[in-house]
């Protein structure tokens, strides 16, 4: 059976924010419980060491949240955690302990979908968050704000000018002009705590545009999706499950692995070619270089 890097696992696809730009999804709400969640990371061992908690919803509204992370532990599974981080303060003394917890990424571009209110509020939170992690030489904190290039930093008051300077007051780190922010991965506030824009990206749909069939992505080469409901797709942002390709509940991964769609797909990617509609519609993978790809 392969090995990936990481493995998506979506333990809930509710969320308490409705941000614009996120796919919000018609599948049915749900949270898979405790008892799937050690079956699923049991039906993956062998293949990753590392599971992201992410796809659609907010995982912090997980009613099992901490012992979820306890048996992502029992099992030897490392944890990378994405949140919108308006729910961290309920479950702080969990994210600061849980030994399985190896870094969390904050989507900062939520908050300002926000009121300013209450977005200053949450930015608190998470900035008195970060730096109780960073003294702890615990977790990797990855501040995101993905939201280049949709003029964000003007509106409202001028967001991303806003957020910079409260971050570089926080951290004592020098100014970083938004009018200058460019994609770049890992700029440093403190130790373990980086700051990482990137471009908002659209989610890709069977509606969107057609970009063209020849391309590349990362998907089952170095990571998987595994959906609320046990359906195995090719990657994190297929968030209908356009792409199912199984479910784990039902059959082995390596079996899904080795079914005609997942083959296909390899052997497409394998020569620069997508054979799915939904990934010649997917601009995310645009940002892959095809030198890197050979």
């Amino acid at each position: 059976m392969p090995s990936f890097k990481k493995i998506y696992i979506e333990i809930t696809n509710r969320c308490n924010l409705a941000c614009p730009f996120c796919a919000q999804g018609s599948r049915a709400k749900a949270s898979m419980d405790a008892a799937a969640f050690a079956e699923v990371l049991r039906r993956i061992q062998g293949a990753t060491r590392f599971i992201s908690l992410h796809v659609l919803g907010e995982p912090l509204l997980h009613p099992e949240f901490g012992q979820l992370l306890a048996i992502s532990g029992e099992q030897g599974m490392q944890v990378n955690l994405t949140t919108n981080g308006t729910l961290m303060g309920l479950h702080r003394h969990t994210l600061l302990t849980a030994p399985a917890l190896r870094q969390i990424n904050i989507s900062l571009h939520g908050l300002a979908h926000m009121e300013r209110g209450a977005a200053a509020t949450h930015l608190r939170e998470l900035i008195d968050f970060a730096q109780e992690a960073s003294r702890a030489h615990r977790l990797y904190i990855s501040l995101r704000l993905w939201n280049l290039g949709t003029g964000e930093s003007q509106a409202d008051g001028g967001w991303n000018e806003w957020l910079l300077a409260r971050l570089s007051s926080a951290f004592a780190s020098p100014v970083i002009r938004a009018d200058a922010l460019r994609a770049e991965r890992g700029i440093p506030l403190a130790p373990r705590v980086f700051l990482n824009p990137e471009p908002q990206f659209a989610w890709p749909q069977l509606s969107s545009p057609d970009l063209g069939r020849q391309g590349y992505c990362r998907g089952l080469r170095d990571h998987l999706a595994i959906l609320v409901d046990g359906t195995v797709v090719p990657c994190c942002l297929d968030a209908e499950g356009v792409l199912a390709l199984g479910n784990i509940f039902s059959q082995s991964l390596g079996d899904i692995l080795a079914g005609p769609r997942a083959s296909r797909m390899r052997e497409g990617f394998g020569h620069q070619w997508l054979v799915e509609p939904l990934c010649r519609r997917c601009s995310y993978r645009l940002r892959f270089s095809t030198i890197s790809q050979a």
